[in-house]
């Protein structure tokens, strides 16, 4: 494509922006769409962030500014400019400013330079109109093609699903192994959903933990975490090939449960499929997830004792391989229960 929805989104809000400063009247509105174009990202929690970074480094310069001009106005414009902007840089850092020293730096540097005898003017209507551009930009992604990070989110959650499901066919079929690179992409995936977690942050306020989205967001990344540590494991482990009739019951389980694992991981990507874009949780499965009966009835198997006849490296094999299934069947029971409770 040549243009995306959120570069549309910026073109128009841009655009907007002009368009009412400049019949406004007012000058110096050309910030607006500099402001726009500054905070305008991918989901409302980096804008959030970005503006917020960009209001307080306008605000900050302005201060810096004004006193630095009065105070050191005796001093050469070179030396004042530059202790101005190291008293900048260092207010900065000891406020939590990552990229609004910047704008403030230039705030700084274009009050010495170009707008230091009117800035009485300029200063309130760099600040206002910079404002207004962070307002407007934040309002569009609310109202007007909404992105919020909890969509941003589940949609690299979706990209995650569909991997698990496709290594769990892979390993239900015992003739085919998994490779690194699949366990690697595995791990890119879950690293690109937790990457999306201060976005998500940022848009639920100053408690995040307390809110059920992030909470949510929270229990996919552990059962993903745990479920991909167990398929590493599985891939990892090699299977027993001792000919035994406990060994094929022990196989037939085991590629019954992937197979249901997966078969269930399609259900949570129907349900994330299904849900509208916005501030609501995805409906969790209703019905609770079972194992299958030959997974069920493997225990009674191992319980027999004549099937101590098998080595011992062959039993040991088999203990570890069902303790990742077991593991990863948990993993998927706890967090659909985590869900279900969240929706409530």
């Amino acid at each position: 494509m040549l243009i995306n929805r959120r570069e549309l989104r910026l073109a128009l809000t841009a655009g907007l922006g002009n368009g009412f400063a400049f019949l406004s009247g007012l000058p110096f509105g050309f910030y607006v769409p500099l402001a726009v174009l500054a905070v305008g990202t991918d989901s409302y929690g980096s804008s959030l962030r970005l503006g917020r970074q960009r209001l307080l480094g306008t605000l900050l310069g302005s201060l810096v500014l004004v006193v630095s001009l009065e105070g050191l106005r005796g001093l050469p414009m070179p030396v004042g400019l530059a202790v101005t902007l190291g008293g900048l840089r260092l207010l900065g850092g000891c406020l939590g400013l990552q990229v609004g020293y910047k704008v403030g730096g230039l705030v700084v540097v274009m009050g010495w330079l170009v707008h230091s005898e009117q800035l009485g003017a300029w200063v309130p209507l760099r600040l206002f109109w910079t404002a207004f551009g962070v307002v407007l930009s934040l309002l569009t992604m609310r109202l007007f093609w909404p992105a919020t990070g909890l969509d941003q989110a589940l949609a690299d959650y979706r990209l995650l699903l569909a991997d698990l499901r496709q290594t769990c066919r892979i390993l239900a079929d015992r003739s085919v192994a998994i490779t690194s690179a699949d366990q690697r992409a595995l791990r890119r995936r879950l690293q690109a959903v937790r990457r999306r977690l201060p976005t998500l942050a940022e848009e639920l306020g100053p408690t995040p933990q307390r809110h059920p989205t992030y909470r949510l967001m929270l229990g996919f990344d552990q059962a993903a975490s745990r479920m991909i540590s167990c398929i590493d494991g599985l891939g990892r482990r090699v299977a027993a090939d001792h000919e035994l009739r406990l060994l094929e019951r022990v196989h037939r389980a085991e590629r019954d449960l992937l197979l249901s694992l997966e078969e269930r991981l399609g259900l949570w990507a129907d349900s994330l499929d299904q849900r509208r874009p916005g501030p609501g949780l995805p409906v969790a499965p209703t019905v609770p997830f079972g194992s299958p009966a030959s997974w069920n009835d493997l225990g009674r198997e191992l319980n027999d004792p004549r099937q101590s006849e098998a080595p011992l490296e062959t039993l040991e094999r088999i203990a570890a391989r069902l303790v990742l299934c077991r593991q990863a069947r948990q993993a998927m029971v706890e967090a659909e229960r985590q869900w279900q409770g969240l929706r409530r």
